[in-house]
């Protein structure tokens, strides 16, 4: 009945004080804020010292900079070298051609994920001082999804959105590297990068349901046609774990800090190429975390998970 292990990763902060990155602040296409220009209504820029993409909502000729000017300012995100490190996973970071990053954690961790990829191939390693302690490991992140000949021989090649590196070795003084490469002229993307300490959450069971919240609006007008507004939809996940008693404290614990605060969850470990592993792969918020104790050796956890 057990299918595979249950984990999460609650994410460790990544800033401009352990991660650097050769994305380009301003990247192509975005303009830095400038003191002596007077903004019309709908115009965007961007603050290096805030690293935020802010859009003008009301003719802006005072000119006191945008993070302390609300009225006239509004915060739409982060700006594109620092989507991937937002927590949010709702825009990419894009570079041409290939990007590098490193992050410095500052303590023992042993996992990392990447989401929302937009590449052929990526390629994870660690150091620390001038060794390479693990890796270089390799990811070929290009592929068809085939079930027949005609698919083999002549079906697009889409690319897998999401990978997990498991165990990496927990040394303290860590710089844990990555490079996503795609083909020279096209851009590589990342929307969401998490590196953590992954904790046990049991064995992941066989009736696993994948959903959807659909935020589009379908209205009809007096002559039943349909007017379609297309929005978001939120992948939603709800997962049976089976878990020894031992674990409930850890487990109990582990409700109590992701109260609110968004975390990776996988149902199926680090197994990218299983069919299942991207409806079972969630960066999300748990909405329901129940935990069944009565029986006498074996708790069952019942979660409820919302893609952030």
């Amino acid at each position: 009945n057990y299918k595979n292990n249950m984990i999460v990763i609650p994410p460790l902060a990544t800033n401009t004080s352990n991660t650097v990155s050769n994305v380009p602040e301003p990247s192509p296409g975005e303009v830095e804020w400038n003191v002596s220009t007077n903004y019309a209504q709908g115009a965007v820029i961007i603050r290096t010292s805030t690293h935020r993409k802010y859009e003008c909502v009301l003719v802006d000729e005072d000119h006191t900079v945008p993070e302390l000017n609300t009225k006239k300012w509004l915060d739409i995100g982060p700006t594109n070298k620092w989507a991937m490190f937002d927590n949010l996973r709702s825009e990419q970071t894009k570079k041409l051609g290939s990007m590098e990053f490193s992050i410095t954690p500052g303590k023992r961790v042993d996992s990392l994920a990447l989401l929302g990829l937009q590449a052929t191939k990526v390629t994870v390693w660690m150091t620390v001082g001038a060794n390479i302690v693990w890796g270089p490991i390799e990811r070929n992140t290009s592929g068809r999804n085939t079930t027949t000949w005609s698919q083999y021989f002549f079906g697009e090649f889409k690319y897998i959105p999401s990978l997990l590196f498991q165990d990496l070795p927990p040394y303290a003084s860590a710089v844990i590297h990555v490079k996503i490469e795609n083909a020279p002229t096209l851009d590589v993307g990342c929307s969401e990068v998490v590196i953590g300490t992954k904790v046990y959450l049991g064995a992941a069971q066989y009736n696993a349901v994948s959903d959807s919240q659909n935020f589009s609006r379908i209205d009809r007008d007096d002559f039943a046609t349909a007017i379609l507004r297309q929005r978001r939809t939120i992948p939603k996940l709800n997962v049976e774990t089976w878990a020894d008693k031992n674990l409930v404290n850890q487990i109990r614990e582990v409700r109590t800090d992701l109260n609110a605060v968004p975390a990776l969850w996988s149902a199926l470990d680090d197994n990218y190429n299983d069919p299942y592993f991207e409806a079972t792969f969630i960066y999300g918020i748990y909405k329901q975390f129940e935990i069944n104790i009565s029986g006498p050796s074996l708790a069952i956890v019942n979660l409820e998970l919302e893609e952030m």
